[in-house]
């Protein structure tokens, strides 16, 4: 424990306990997901959006508590080894700079960050969000797909490497996580897997798939 733990006790992200950034009650409640594809491409995800891990994501972005992101990777961490996947080096959904000025840190980034240390890979930077997008929440999966058209770019120098992971917080419908691929191909780069914290229960059947389970509706 820190001075600074001394004079501001953690709490948990997910319930609020004091004591500890991340308790065991919540750690416990988390939904394991299994392996899931999304538009064909592996879909790694921590948990199920509710309960504790909700919270913890909305406590992490908007209260804002950015320390959250080194236990919040260890779950990511946790996810990606369940997976047995490879994965070679990761990128992450950029904020609009605008967006990251209001919220001072992107979350998705400091996740990536924080896996990527746990896996000893390159944490490649590159994506860039074009315009300040209006927020998701509460429109329907067409509408999220018109709201992400043409948002992100790749803007690095150097090309981006084909199999990237690319990392973000929630996944809902799909459809920032479609688009940043769609930006990484355009630049001559590939996604090889998506790897979020959280996985929504309302995600499209054509779009997301389970080992074994067929994509006809």
């Amino acid at each position: 424990m820190n001075f600074l733990d001394l004079i501001f006790p953690p709490r948990c992200g997910g319930c609020g306990r004091e004591g500890v950034a991340w308790c065991d009650a919540c750690a416990a409640r988390v939904q394991p997901q299994p392996l899931a594809t999304l538009n064909g491409m592996p879909l790694v995800a921590a948990g199920r959006l509710d309960g504790p891990l909700q919270q913890a994501i909305h406590t992490y972005k908007y209260r804002p508590r950015p320390g959250l992101a080194s236990v919040l990777g260890e779950l990511l961490w946790r996810a990606t080894a369940a997976s047995n996947l490879e994965l070679a080096a990761l990128t992450y959904i950029p904020l609009h700079p605008q967006r990251r000025r209001e919220r001072g840190f992107n979350q998705a980034e400091r996740l990536a960050r924080a896996l990527a240390g746990r896996l000893a890979v390159p944490l490649v930077g590159g994506l860039t969000r074009l315009r300040p997008t209006p927020a998701q929440v509460g429109l329907s999966q067409p509408e999220r797909q018109v709201n992400m058209l043409g948002a992100f770019e790749w803007a690095a120098t150097a090309p981006p490497p084909r199999g990237l992971a690319l990392v973000d917080d929630v996944c809902t419908t799909g459809a920032t996580l479609t688009a940043a691929a769609e930006a990484v191909a355009r630049a001559g780069g590939s996604i090889g897997a998506f790897v979020v914290l959280a996985r929504a229960q309302t995600l499209p059947a054509l779009a997301v798939t389970l080992p074994g389970q067929s994509t006809c509706p």
